[in-house]
């Protein structure tokens, strides 16, 4: 399951039970890259609260925008964990007509995107390959296809968020869960 000891949802006690509580999916499951954190409870709840912000508050960025940044930054970080998960949640966030392009993100290939969606994948890309390239100019054109300010924040928050998830998957071990529930849930504490 992972690189380091994991305590299991049955083992778990105290704090660490409260919290696979509070952040499991809708069937009870608890995916494997929360369990990366359950030698040090306060680790999970920062890592959940983040996750929590950057991809399901309310945001003038919609979900399945955040889903394509997501996918996008795993991809390039090669995180089969985290781009399989969240191709799910994007997949299961976009109309019938949209579908096929949760598999094309997937695959990295952007061409059926928005123009909006296209620059939002583009800086996200950007951020995630060569974060010290970002000027005004990557912000501007962001502008230009009419992202306002608290847009762009919320989107190079998401990169940074599954730069960082993607980092403790790979680094940690986490595997992919198998059989043991449907990926792309929405954790209970983001649920409405």
């Amino acid at each position: 399951m992972s690189y380091i000891d994991i305590i299991t949802e049955s083992d778990s006690t105290g704090e660490l039970a409260s919290l696979y509580k509070r952040y499991a999916n809708a069937d009870g499951s608890v995916d494997n890259v929360l369990k990366v954190h359950s030698l040090n409870p306060a680790s999970l709840e920062a890592h959940c609260a983040l996750y929590v912000q950057s991809c399901h508050k309310p945001s003038p960025v919609t979900r399945a925008e955040r889903e394509m940044i997501g996918v996008t930054v795993s991809k390039i970080n090669k995180c089969t964990y985290c781009q399989t998960h969240h191709a799910a949640g994007l997949r299961k966030l976009l109309p019938e007509d949209r579908k096929h392009i949760a598999d094309e993100i997937f695959a990295g290939n952007a061409a059926s995107l928005t123009a909006r969606e296209a620059a939002m994948v583009s800086y996200a890309t950007t951020l995630t390959t060569n974060p010290s390239s970002i000027t005004q100019r990557d912000i501007d054109q962001l502008r230009t296809v009419g992202l306002s300010d608290r847009e762009i924040l919320d989107v190079a928050q998401t990169a940074a968020y599954f730069a960082y998830a993607n980092r403790i998957v790979l680094g940690l071990g986490a595997n992919l869960e198998k059989g043991e529930g449907e990926l792309g849930q929405v954790p209970t504490e983001s649920r409405p």
